[in-house]
């Protein structure tokens, strides 16, 4: 259907062009106007392919239609004939110029009238042909550069993972580097308090035994010196102190060679987060406390951590890949309380239970939580509300294809009505595959202790 609007002064025009029109074609669909001000929301309003407008006209002349036409670009397509008793090339020439298509004389001759509304009906088709080919190539281009922006963020990932991946490898030659020389480190001072335990059994031995000569009176005036000096050195260099401290000191020792050799071990363990198919069997707590390790220095003048752990079962699971997720959001939690440059310690409260077939963990802190317009994004590739050059925007992305792709769990964010902000994760204990063939699946909406306590803490 082609839709033909006709704009003149003269109502008696208006009509027998509409009659000329109507005996032309059944696909011509005629609207009249009289008033040159409303032809533009006529054009619009009922998308209109070709207008026959008449020049002179009171209130708005057709020049002057046509320019307002032309300022509309959504309406430049549209076919402009114009209806003139006129023959100056003045006039002709001011109409081209404001944008008409063509020009009809008046009287108008039915034949002439049909060739160019056939003319200007092939220039509209065209014209809208060329509309749909110009908005499929928009759309086109518009998905070319979605496709282009994707293939950018997989690129700038895998560099990441990359490095990562070279991180990793560091850390565990690193690590493999401090275990040799602690291992022999540690087996020196296991070796050293043996030793310290018979050198107190000998002087022992060595004080019983000058005790005895002392109450035997078994030396004369001369030898009274010798004992004299042992004694008067034992004071001096505070002989009891020296070996009441050297088991406190030698037990010391021990436990931090523990702890260092924990700490390589924890790093050892963070190390293999990029080998994606690794999963054994792992306690969830266990790997809580090891991230807990990482970041103890961190947080240990500014943030106290309370840990809640229930019993849990073992999970199937690369125990790096989770480590690498707990500790984003510790870390992620510990920079936001310090950024706030409070007065009082922080707190994050970690929490663990199992119900029927997953594992649950919830992490909650009292810093300035998310900004709610951007908390539907916190999980999206190199989204980031830190300053440039401060985060890759990964952490969280790489969090939640770790939980959701690789684990087959959840993971969800928000904020607390207290202040701060939450993080709750759920893993369900058997593999996809196993869980596809079972009827009663883990349900997201199970009633989670978790989520009913603590809350208020």
């Amino acid at each position: 259907m082609i839709n033909i609007l006709v704009v003149d002064d003269e109502r008696l025009n208006l009509k027998v062009a509409e009659a000329y029109l109507q005996r032309m074609s059944s696909d011509y669909e005629v609207f009249l106007c009289q008033n040159p001000l409303e032809v533009e929301k006529l054009v619009v309003e009922h998308d209109i392919d070709i207008v026959l407008l008449d020049i002179i006209m009171p209130i708005m002349n057709g020049t002057e239609v046509i320019e307002q036409l032309r300022k509309n670009y959504r309406l430049n397509d549209v076919q402009i004939i114009i209806l003139t008793s006129l023959s100056d090339a003045e006039t002709f020439k001011i109409c081209f110029d404001r944008g008409a298509d063509d020009y009809l004389k008046k009287p108008i001759d039915v034949t002439e009238l049909q060739a160019r509304l056939k003319a200007a009906v092939n220039t509209r088709n065209n014209a809208k042909i060329l509309q749909k080919m110009y908005q499929r190539l928009r759309d086109q281009n518009s998905e070319l550069k979605q496709l282009n922006k994707v293939i950018k963020e997989a690129q700038f990932q895998m560099i990441q993972k990359e490095k990562l991946a070279s991180i990793g490898e560091l850390a565990a030659g690193v690590a493999h580097e401090i275990n040799n020389p602690l291992g022999y480190v540690g087996s020196n001072i296991e070796t050293m308090n043996n030793f310290a335990g018979k050198i107190k059994q000998v002087v022992s031995v060595y004080r019983k035994s000058l005790e005895g000569l002392e109450q035997l009176g078994l030396y004369h005036k001369e030898g009274q010196v010798y004992f004299t000096n042992v004694r008067e050195a034992e004071r001096k260099f505070k002989f009891d102190f020296v070996m009441e401290e050297l088991n406190s000191i030698m037990k010391d020792s021990g436990e931090g060679i523990d702890r260092i050799s924990k700490i390589v071990q924890t790093l050892k363990s963070f190390a293999r987060t990029g080998i994606e198919n690794d999963t054994v069997y792992n306690n969830l707590n266990s790997i809580i406390e090891d991230a807990l390790l990482i970041v103890k220095n961190e947080a240990k003048y500014t943030i106290d951590i309370e840990t809640h752990f229930e019993e849990l079962p073992e999970l199937e699971c690369n125990r790096g890949q989770l480590g690498q997720v707990i500790l984003n959001i510790l870390v992620n939690a510990i920079q936001a309380i310090k950024a706030q440059d409070r007065s009082d310690r922080g707190r994050i409260i970690i929490l663990t239970e199992s119900v029927q077939d997953a594992v649950f963990l919830k992490i909650m802190d009292d810093g300035p939580g998310i900004p709610e317009q951007v908390l539907g994004k916190i999980f999206d590739p190199f989204f980031t509300t830190k300053d440039v050059g401060e985060g890759t925007g990964l952490g969280l992305s790489i969090s939640h294809d770790i939980i959701v792709n690789k684990h087959n769990g959840m993971i969800t964010a928000g904020n607390r009505t207290e202040g701060g902000a939450w993080f709750y994760i759920s893993i369900p204990l058997k593999k996809k595959e196993e869980m596809d063939n079972e009827i009663n699946k883990v349900s997201i909406n199970t009633p989670c202790i978790l989520c009913q306590r603590h809350d208020g803490a």
